[in-house]
């Protein structure tokens, strides 16, 4: 509900006469890359679909040097937004800042685009997706924010937990249990530019 509230906030700061529309992502590209146990049913994909509800996706834990990659890519049906793009990002239980002092620190690389091959699982299909930012877990339990000003179909979130924390605790990678869109449609007529806030929460280790 904080995540919610905190991506309508945003989108209404960012200014619009319109009415936003929350959509949440629809359908999530993901396979194991051999680090996600099913214990608390993390393995999912589906529990990262849909509205927050406490159940999780672990990314996968992606190797300090970035190989075997632990990410997920999230489409949002047949939309396609553009303007200012807020992501927001909410950890239970850790509130201390990026230095790692938090006690399960973590973190998520976000990029977007127009292209990929859903389905395919290809990291290499990334290449031409627009970095957008840094998601820390230890500063974003208030709600941590990037921002987008194109127009992007997809979002992928790649886990970076020990490129940041290379001695962390983290097993598995960051968990997403919910990614949304706040969006104001886009006139046909004129792309004028919308408010639009992505909703992102994580559900705390324990």
């Amino acid at each position: 509900m904080k995540t919610l509230i905190a991506a309508a906030l945003a989108a209404f700061t960012l200014g619009s006469a319109a009415q936003a529309t929350t959509i949440y992502a629809d359908a999530v590209d993901w396979q194991n890359n051999g680090t996600v146990g099913s214990s608390n049913n993390r393995d999912n994909p589906l529990n990262a679909l849909g509205a927050p509800d406490g159940s999780f996706l672990a990314l996968g834990l992606t190797n300090a040097d970035g190989s075997n990659p632990g990410f997920a890519v999230f489409s949002f049906g047949a939309s396609v937004v553009t303007g200012p793009a807020t992501v927001w990002e909410v950890t239970f239980n850790c509130r201390q800042q990026q230095d790692g002092s938090c006690s399960y620190p973590e973190s998520v690389d976000v990029y977007y685009g127009t292209d990929y091959a859903f389905g395919s699982n290809d990291f290499s299909d990334l290449s031409d997706f627009t970095f957008a930012g840094t998601l820390f877990n230890g500063d974003a339990n208030s709600g941590a924010s990037v921002i987008v000003n194109d127009v992007f179909r997809y979002i992928a979130l790649v886990d970076a937990s020990k490129r940041d924390y290379p001695n962390g605790p983290s097993t598995d990678g960051f968990d997403v249990d919910s990614v949304s869109v706040a969006a104001v449609p886009i006139p046909a007529a004129a792309l004028l530019f919308a408010p639009v806030a992505f909703a992102l929460r994580r559900r705390a280790k324990k």
